[in-house]
C-alpha cells in the first residue's frame, strides 16, 4: 500500500552547523525497521578519511548503523542538514564515528544529475597540497595559516592559461577563505564546467586575483590528481573497526 499525505522535508543550511549542535540520524538499519539515533555534531569539514575521492563530511556521534546510508541527518528543527554515509571504528560495544554529506553539497550534486544525467567534475589542471615544512622549503615560500599550495600546473590546462604557477598560495576561492587543500579541491569539483573560479593567491608575498575557467575533468586521469599522499580507501563493505560506506 502506497503512503499518502506525505510532506517533503525542509532543507536546512549545513553551512550554519556548529560543533556541539544536536542532530538526529534517521534510517532503516539491518532491516529491523525505521530507527532514530541522537547525538551532536562532533566535527565539520572532515576529509582525508579514505571513504570517497572528494570528502567534506559532517562528523557526528549519532549512531549510523549498517543500512543507514542515504538516511536523513536532521537538526532539532527537523530540517535536513546531511545525508548519512559511513562510519569508522565501530565495535560490538561502540557505534564509532558517523559521517554525513552536508546537504548543501548534496544539493549541488543532485542538481547536476537532474540537469545533465551525470556528475561532471570540474578541474583547473593543478595539483595542490597543504604547506608542509618540506614543501615550504622546496618551493621557497612563506605560507599563512589556512591556505593551499599549488605544487604543479599542467602546461596545457585552464590553470596555466589563467596564469597560475607552481608555488602560488591560494587563500580564497570566490568569497570563501581556503582552509586547506581538501577544501579547495571540493570547491573546484563542485563548480560547473565553464564556470569561472575566482582565486586569491599570494605569489612571492604579493596578493593577486586570478580568474580561471573550469574545464571538464579527464576521467582517464590518475585517480588522485590534485591531492598529495591521500589514501583512496576501501570500496568493500564495512566491517567492525574498519572504514566503510554503508
Amino acid at each position: 500500500m502506497a503512503a499518502e499525505r506525505l510532506t517533503a522535508i525542509a532543507f536546512g543550511d549545513s553551512r550554519q552547523l556548529q560543533v556541539g549542535d544536536f542532530v538526529l540520524a534517521i534510517g532503516y538499519p539491518a532491516n529491523v525497521g525505521q530507527s532514530v539515533t541522537s547525538g551532536i555534531v562532533s566535527g565539520l569539514h572532515r576529509s582525508n578519511i579514505g571513504i570517497e575521492e572528494f570528502e567534506n563530511f559532517i562528523q557526528t556521534d549519532a549512531a549510523i548503523y549498517p543500512g543507514n546510508s542515504g538516511g536523513a541527518l536532521v537538526d532539532l528543527q527537523g530540517d535536513l542538514v546531511g545525508i548519512n554515509t559511513a562510519f569508522i571504528g565501530a565495535t560490538n560495544s561502540n557505534p564509532g564515528m558517523g559521517f554525513a554529506i552536508p546537504i548543501n553539497m548534496a544539493r549541488i550534486v543532485a542538481a547536476q544529475i537532474v540537469e545533465a544525467g551525470e556528475i561532471r567534475r570540474g578541474t583547473l589542471g593543478i595539483s595542490i597540497g597543504d604547506p608542509t615544512p618540506f614543501m615550504i622549503r622546496e618551493l621557497n615560500i612563506s605560507a599563512p595559516q589556512g591556505c593551499a599550495v599549488i605544487v604543479k600546473v599542467d602546461p596545457r590546462s585552464p590553470g596555466a592559461r589563467a596564469g597560475l604557477k607552481s608555488g602560488d598560495i591560494v587563500t580564497e576561492i570566490g568569497d570563501r577563505p581556503v582552509r586547506d587543500s581538501a577544501f579547495l579541491r571540493n570547491r573546484l569539483a563542485l563548480l560547473r564546467v565553464g564556470d569561472v573560479a575566482e582565486l586569491a593567491v599570494l605569489r612571492n608575498g604579493k596578493p593577486l586575483k586570478i580568474q580561471a575557467t573550469v574545464a571538464e575533468r579527464d576521467q582517464r586521469a590518475v585517480r588522485n590528481e590534485g591531492r598529495l599522499g591521500v589514501p583512496t580507501g576501501s570500496e568493500t563493505g564495512p566491517r567492525h573497526g574498519q572504514i566503510g560506506p554503508q
